[in-house]
């Protein structure tokens, strides 16, 4: 038994089964408010049914039309007609055989009585004869048997909003608008498609609908090429694990759906059961399983196909004008796959639309027939003069009679000769603009390799005037392929062409388009101004961590937020640290900016921002867009900009402290793990540059740490990088090199400890036995002097051992003073050093003073463990005096240390000094030292005994404050950081133990001392036992009772704390079982895990010793280095001192001077700074060029190219397999077409012109051979050498190919015939008049389609509804007829037809004689139109034109007549139009009374002659030659004019006048340019053109040339 889902707050309801009522009142939702509804309720609905009954309607008839009865209707015919049984989906049964059908498709005992008593016309209409309802078939919907895959549909009536439409997929079934919709059409029947053809077309399909987020549009139901799709997509959701899913969207007509009332119910279906069946009933087909959502178009009517097709074409016009991310339009693009006759006329509208369309060659039908008139249909290049008079070349589609006459044939082998005209029509139509048509060819070398390149070139092409929709549309794609192959070859762009683009490349994360942007010229410079800057900030998604932090930084609410630059700022330095000082907030400029004004101005030219001077520029534009990249997370968009900026190894520690930053701002494990990966890859990429510039130059590299980033808010690499808490950053050698030269100050690294420790504590060895780094660079330079000299300075015994060490050289650049002492010095002689300088030089290096502190605080310690243990008494002592003191001195450098933190602001310094744990151990030493002190000078003993208490406890906190001293020690180092994790798992481990305690405390407690008083004793008591019990102490004799002294159970004894209080009988035994396990959990499991724990905690840091001990000796090293140079107590020198300077500065207004060592600061010496960046990048590109090369080296890159040269070995394989077998196929082929001369040709036999020639040129040489043999053998034979035997008859190669010439001669006739007859035959049935879309109609208005047959109003067309259009543009001008479709029919006569129209002053006789007039308007006497109204024209009836035909002969160089299958060639005048971009003859609107020679006169020299008629001396001659020209016309047509704009009511009727030079005096000077102030806009082009049949013109403009040849008896 089936399950079914119920939609959130629906109630399940029985229904009935088995019913046998119709589907169509079966299916009938009811709503409150409309007759015959039931009382749904909708209070309790999900918000999303409610919307959908409210906005989504379906289509009931409700009036009777009987449907006329077919003569020849067979029962099998008549039982086509009946319905379906809802239950269960089994044989159909037939409805009563005398049950007459009504025009809906249902038949009579299906309708409602008031339907039948409604009356009108016998024409059935479903806007008039139908009823919106609520629609009662929505939901999901589930396919049984084609796994869990559950699809969302609804029923829609024809006439719904496409708005709303929109609406119910984007809000309601959250689908998000694409970036490219593909419609797919074809054959509606199963049709076989080769194996490989189908592989390559769904995996080219999902690759186009993936790479773009695309939407597939289709039929929707299971069978053809909606099977296809639907198999495309259902095989990559088994073979692909994606996070995106394709979206399939299956448009099908509901009358057509077999089985829907499967579908059907009031609240909607969630899920609704359709079961798919092999062989559907007539007329009727399963919805396809493998779509994601079904729109189920409904006009009242059953049983007939096409009626969702109008609803299609609207709701794919309603997508393509939504907007992209990139902001234009989503593009739509067609997909030919196989087809019927509809497939041609869909194709064809899709042209017509400027739609383009990507044809499947070899899927067959219509397909293939539309693949060989593209590629058979030839092109000529024209050079023509537009209106300006710049000489442009134009592509002039041709099809010779041939592949008319071929495409007629294979029309008829497939579809019949049924409405043959029109169809060959439609395929004339869609080579109108070759541009929208691209052929894929599976193994072709002129097609694309694969589907999706096609899809994607056919939108390319269709815009390839357009650069820049062509560039949008490839970034909308994410395609930098086709960017690359298509758009940027070899094509020059302005300043400031790319910028939008680039901005919106950034925007969508379109890594790939941004660096082929700046490799293309785009200037980050002009390109990122302030206002753009802004619009990236407040762009950014509401969901995004970004937008989170921003909204607490700028503290306004989500609705209003216009983050400012300001707020930026603000951020940056909460995630980083105040030390970084952004321009956003010492920039006034900058800071000030307001952002809602500069956001709500509109995007204008770089520079020309509001309020924002051309001086107001962003310091460093890639600086800027690195750093949003990194705040954006997008991690491969930053590390572009990172390659593209400098700094390279400041900006990689910038963003790992960013991204660890955020990581802590967030809970999501997802993205905790992606930050952590992306700060980690940036701290990799900073060691690997920092390395490198070590290797190149150690001296440099210790520059870049140490260099004053200007930037980078002034702070410094070792700054940044020791803030980000970097630890494999600092651990690096140029870092630790860097260490080892400030530990040692101006020391030699070559002095060691022990002569250190002596110089220490006797200071003159420091003259005699301490080495200076100032010395040694002396006498190497000494040395290396005298070497070039060829001498050796004396004192000088041997090369001084080097070393990494010594040869570092930290000092900032030498003062004036000292290079002037340089300079008097003597040539080789070695500078010293006096002895005070020497003195000042070692007691200030960082070593000394970390010493002389640890010799301080070692007696510190003993003074203060004295006091404690002999002399503390009530008595104040000096020792105590001194040890206050020296507490006091201890105080005061903690205070300093606050101060001087690189932080700006007093919250960031404070938050600074407390992240450091040995900071907390000094204040609460502080703290502990000064309470006790308190309590000491209070006289009382209790507060004395106090005092000894806290003072004790201050001496142990200050013994801790001695390992950090233990720091500096390698092995010692990181046992400090086991220690410090091993005390953060034991404080989570004492939760858990404590639960355990207070658990086993309690019940034990209760157990053997039951109804206790609640005391202190009793609180401190209880957790006593149960701790100590972890530790081995049992307590067995007070749980049994057994103890000393003994227990009692007297009240009156226990709780005078006479005796101990005994336990209860039973807990003596309970307790001791509680005991063991207790213990059990504790002491094994618990403790256990403890080990367990400090066992990986361990192992942790001993696997990264070094890393560990780096960073601590770092942060050891640099606290020393900032540290005043006396110990404490003395050091209150210092700080007297310090305090004197920074009073000092204050008054002289100057800033404090950074530490020396760890800060140099480059103000005059810019180009050096410069030098040292520039070295930098140099290093940073060499090292990524490196990385790249490595990582194309990995094996995995490796794997990878070999499996592409495994397919494209494949590949070839199977070409070369496959030309074999297509040898093979031609011969044969080859062989049938000679036995059977009626044979549809074969596309594979067409030979290129190239081939042809040779092949003619072969032919002249047989011959040739044929002639010299028989010669040959006619001389042997009058010299009487031949043989006996009789001579060989050889074949006459000449007859053989006079033979052929004239069956091909023939063939051609018969072709031409063959394509003449059709070209009347489109003609007698007003083809054009019959095209959709009507040209001009915004939206497109499509037509009513109307067969061949249907054409003449006399033929029954009962169910033809014309759509009434009237252009906007002609209603209540001047020049046109009042709107009469605005009237009544009484009101109607105000116009007079057949006649002179004397009030309108209008001849509206016809050509054709007189018309019928209904209902006060004209009847198109050609027949139907598919439209009613007037469209574009300008009068009601009859339009009246002239068609003049300027004709000459065409001549060759010599000035004889170009022949053509023997006859003369016509050149004749045609124009381009503008609005359609097709060649017309230049005709113009007229009235009958005027000469066509007066349009010819007019129109003519404006259109095609304007330059000339300009030039007032050749004007003159020009009109005279004009009138002899005038007087040769001859009418060669007077009659209907098959024109696209006709309708119904409004036609055109032409007049043709041929204008022929036979000498070709009169016009021979003539140069054709359209004038652009004469041409205006109808006009783009005008030229000379040979009048041939392969020529595609406007309208009906090719068969007025026909006659004007047959007239001339010209070549046609």
């Amino acid at each position: 038994m089936a399950t079914a889902r119920v939609a959130p707050g629906d109630s399940i309801r029985m229904e009935p089964t088995g019913s046998l009522h119709s589907l169509k009142f079966n299916d009938q939702a009811t709503n409150a408010n409309e007759v015959g509804a039931g009382n749904l309720s909708q209070d309790n609905m999900d918000p999303n049914t409610r919307w959908i009954l409210k906005n989504i309607k379906r289509r009931e008839c409700r009036r009777y039309v009987e449907k006329p009865a077919k003569k020849d209707a067979s029962k099998k015919d008549q039982s086509a007609i009946s319905l379906p049984p809802v239950h269960p989906p089994t044989k159909p049964k037939p409805s009563v055989p005398s049950d007459p059908c009504c025009l809906c498709g249902y038949p009579k005992s299906r309708h409602p009585q008031e339907s039948l008593l409604l009356k009108g016309a016998d024409k059935w209409d479903p806007k008039q004869d139908t009823t919106a309802y609520p629609t009662n078939a929505f939901g999901e919907i589930e396919f049984p048997g084609f796994g869990d895959h559950v699809s969302k549909y609804v029923r829609a009536g024809h006439q719904t909003s496409m708005t709303t439409m929109l609406k119910l997929m984007a809000d309601r079934w959250g689908l998000e608008m694409p970036n490219l919709l593909i419609s797919v059409t074809g054959g509606a029947k199963n049709f076989h498609m080769k194996t490989r053809l189908k592989e390559v077309f769904r995996r080219g399909l999902m690759k186009a609908a993936l790479s773009t987020d695309a939407w597939i549009v289709t039929g929707g139901t299971n069978a053809g090429v909606m099977k296809h799709v639907g198999e495309a997509v259902r095989d990559f959701g088994l073979t692909t694990e994606a996070h995106k899913k394709v979206i399939c969207i299956g448009v099908a007509p509901w009358g057509c759906v077999q089985y829907k009332e499967h579908l059907i119910d009031d609240r909607g279906k969630w899920p609704a059961q359709h079961r798919i069946v092999n062989d559907p009933l007539p007329k009727q087909s399963c919805l396809d399983p493998n779509h994601t959502h079904f729109i189920l178009v409904d006009n009242g009517t059953q049983q007939q196909f096409a009626v969702e097709i109008p609803f299609r074409g609207k709701l794919e016009n309603e997508i393509a004008k939504q907007k992209t991310a990139t902001g234009s339009g989503v593009p739509v693009v067609l997909l030919v796959l196989e087809g019927g006759p509809g497939t041609l006329e869909t194709c064809k509208s899709a042209i017509q639309n400027n739609t383009p369309a990507v044809i499947i060659k070899g899927s067959g039908r219509a397909a293939d027939i539309l693949a060989f008139a593209y590629q058979h249909a030839t092109e000529k290049e024209v050079e023509v003069k537009d209106k300006f008079g710049k000489k442009i070349k134009i592509m002039q589609p041709e099809l010779t009679y041939g592949v008319e006459a071929d495409i007629t044939e294979m029309i008829t082998k497939e579809f019949g000769e049924k409405e043959l005209a029109t169809r060959v029509g439609w395929v004339r139509t869609c080579l109108k603009n070759k541009d929208l048509i691209t052929i894929y060819e599976l193994d072709s070398r002129m097609s694309t390799k694969d589907v999706d390149m096609a899809i994607l070139k056919a939108l390319l092409k269709a815009n390839r005037n357009e650069v820049m929709d062509q560039l949008r549309l490839a970034l909308s794609w994410n395609r930098i392929d086709v960017a690359k192959s298509e758009i940027f070859t070899d094509r020059e762009w302005e300043m400031g062409q790319l910028d939008q683009v680039m901005f919106t490349a950034i925007e969508l994360n379109r890594v790939n388009f941004v660096d082929l942007f700046l490799d293309h010229g785009v200037s980050l410079k002009d390109f990122l101004t302030p206002s753009r800057l802004l619009r990236l900030y407040n762009k950014i998604s509401r969901n995004c961590q970004l937008n989170t932090l921003l909204t607490k930084v700028h503290g306004a609410s989500a609705e209003v937020r216009k983050f400012s630059l300001a707020d930026v700022g603000h951020l940056l330095q909460e995630l980083i640290g105040d030390y970084y000082q952004p321009y956003y907030l010492t920039d006034s400029r900058f800071k000030n900016l307001k952002p809602e004004q500069l956001l709500s101005a509109p995007e204008q030219e770089p520079g020309s921002d509001p309020q924002v001077s051309k001086h107001l520029q962003l310091h460093r534009p890639i600086q800027e867009l690195f750093i949003w990249s990194v705040l954006m997370n997008r991690q491969e968009l930053a590390k572009l900009f990172w390659r593209e900026g400098n700094e390279q190894t400041a900006a990689a520690l910038v963003a790992n402290s960013i991204l660890k930053a955020l990581r802590k701002c967030t809970d999501d494990a997802e993205l905790m793990k992606t930050l952590e990966s992306n700060a980690n890859e940036f701290e990799d990429l900073a060691v690997g540059v920092l390395n490198s510039c070590y290797n190149s130059d150690e001296q440099k590299a210790q520059d870049l740490l140490i260099r004053e980033l200007e930037n980078w808010g002034r702070a410094t690499t070792v700054l940044i990088a020791v803030e980000a808490d970097s630890k494999k950053f600092v651990s690096q050698t140029a870092c630790q090199s860097l260490l080892n030269s400030i530990w040692m100050g101006k020391m030699s690294m070559d002095n060691g400890k022990i002569l250190l420790v002596s110089s220490m504590f006797f200071f003159p060895l420091i003259w005699f036995i301490i080495r200076f780094r100032e010395e040694e660079k002396a006498k190497f330079e000494a040395l290396i002097s005298s070497q070039s000299d060829g001498k050796k300075p004396a004192g000088m015994g041997s090369k001084p051992p080097l070393s990494r060490e010594n040869t570092m050289n930290l000092e900032r650049t030498p003062t004036r003073l000292d290079m002037k002492e340089q300079q008097d010095e003597p040539k080789h002689r070695v500078r010293r050093i006096n002895p005070f300088r020497k003195l000042m030089l070692f007691y200030t290096a960082p070593v000394i003073i970390f010493s002389l502190n640890v010799v301080s605080y070692l007696l510190f310690l003993g003074i203060y463990s004295y006091i404690l243990l002999i002399q503390f008494n009530k008595t104040f002592s000096v020792l105590e005096g001194i040890l206050i003191f020296w507490v006091f001195t201890i105080m005061v450098e903690e205070c300093r240390q606050i101060v001087a933190n690189n932080a700006t602001s007093i919250k960031s310094k404070l938050y600074s000094y407390f992240t450091d744990s040995w900071n907390i151990l000094d204040l609460i030493t502080i703290v502990l030292f000064t309470t006790g002190m308190i309590l000491r000078f209070i006289p009382n003993d209790e507060s004395f005994n106090a005092a000894r208490v806290v003072l004790s406890i201050n001496l142990i906190s200050f013994f801790f404050r001695i390992l950090h001293i233990f720091s500096v020690n390698k092995q010692l180092g990181p046992k400090l950081v086991m220690i410090r994790r091993m005390i953060d798992d034991l404080m989570s481990f004492v939760v858990i133990l404590m639960v355990f305690i207070v658990a086993y405390a309690i019940a034990s407690e209760a157990i053997l001392y039951p109804n206790q008083e609640l005391t202190w004793e009793l609180i401190y008591r209880l957790p006593r036992k149960a701790y100590w019990t972890i530790y081995g102490e049992l307590f067995l004799e007070e749980i049994e009772g057994s103890a000393e002294p003994a227990c009692s159970d007297d009240p009156a004894i226990y709780l005078n704390d006479q005796a101990d209080r005994c336990p209860t009988s039973y807990g003596k035994f309970l307790v001791p079982i509680l005991m063991g396990i207790y213990i059990l959990l504790t002491n094994v499991l618990l403790l256990n895990l403890l080990i367990a724990m400090f066992s990986y905690t361990f192992q942790q840091i001993q696997d990264n010793t070094e890393l560990y001990w780096y960073f601590q000796r770092f942060q050891l090293i640099i606290e020393y280095n900032s540290r005043p140079t006396l110990p404490p107590p003395l050091i209150v020198f210092s700080h007297f001192l310090y305090l004197c300077k920074c009073c000092l500065r204050r008054c002289c207004g100057k800033t404090g001077d950074s530490p020396g060592g760890l800060r140099k600061v480059y103000k005059d010496k810019r180009l050096e700074e410069k030098q040292l960046v520039q070295w930098e990048n140099v290093i940073a590109d060499a090292f990524l060029m490196k990385t790249d090369e490595r990582e194309k080296e990995s094996v995995e890159n490796r794997v990878q190219a070999t499996l592409t040269r495994l397919d494209l070995i494949a590949t070839k394989v199977d070409d070369l397999q496959d030309t074999q077998a297509a040898g093979g196929t031609v011969m044969a082929a080859g062989a049938a077409l000679r036995e059977d001369a009626d044979s549809v040709p074969n596309p594979a036999l067409y030979m290129p012109p190239e081939l042809d020639d040779r092949l003619k040129l072969i032919e002249g040489q047989m011959v040739h051979t044929f002639k010299a043999l028989n010669w040959i053998m006619k001389s042997l034979a009058q010299n009487q050498m031949a043989c006996k035997e009789p001579r060989p008859q050889l074949p006459d190669p000449e007859l053989a190919i006079k033979q052929r010439q004239q069956r091909e001669e023939e063939e051609a006739q018969q072709d031409r015939d063959l394509v003449r007859s059709l070209r009347i035959q489109r003609y007698q049935y007003h083809f054009e008049s019959r095209n959709s879309p009507y040209p001009g109609s915004h939206p497109q208005v499509q037509r009513y389609p109307v067969p061949d047959e249907k054409v003449p109003w006399n033929e029954p067309f009962p169910e033809y509804v014309p759509v009434v259009y009237s252009h906007d543009f002609i209603k209540n001008k001047d020049w046109a007829d009042p709107d009469l479709m605005s009237l009544s029919v009484a009101q109607r006569n105000i116009l007079t037809f057949n006649s002179f129209d004397k009030k309108f002053r209008v001849d509206r006789t016809s050509h054709l004689g007189k018309y019928d007039v209904v209902d006060g308007l004209p009847i198109n006497p050609r027949g139907r139109t598919g439209i009613t109204g007037r469209g574009s024209l300008g009068r009601w009836g009859p339009n009246h034109a002239g068609d003049p035909v300027v004709t000459r002969w065409k001549l060759d160089e010599f000035g004889s007549k170009v022949l053509m299958d023997g006859k003369p060639v016509l050149q004749f005048v045609v124009v381009q139009r503008s609005d359609n971009k097709q060649w017309a003859l230049p005709g113009a609107i007229c009235e009958p009374q005027l000469r066509v020679w007066d349009i010819l006169k007019t129109d003519f020299t404006a259109e095609a002659m304007g330059s000339l008629m300009g030039d007032p001396e050749e004007r003159e001659k020009i009109l005279v030659k004009l009138e002899e020209l005038s007087k040769l016309g001859e009418e060669v047509y007077r009659d209907y004019a098959d024109d696209s704009r006709n309708t119904d009511n409004a036609w055109l009727e032409t007049r043709v006048v041929n204008y022929h030079d036979e000498g070709g005096s009169i016009l021979k000077h003539f140069v054709l340019r359209p004038h652009k102030a004469q041409a205006g806009d109808t006009v783009d082009a005008a030229i000379w053109q040979t009048m041939t049949s392969s020529l595609s013109l406007h309208g009906s403009h090719s068969y007025f040339c026909q006659l004007v040849a047959e007239k001339l008896g010209a070549y046609f």
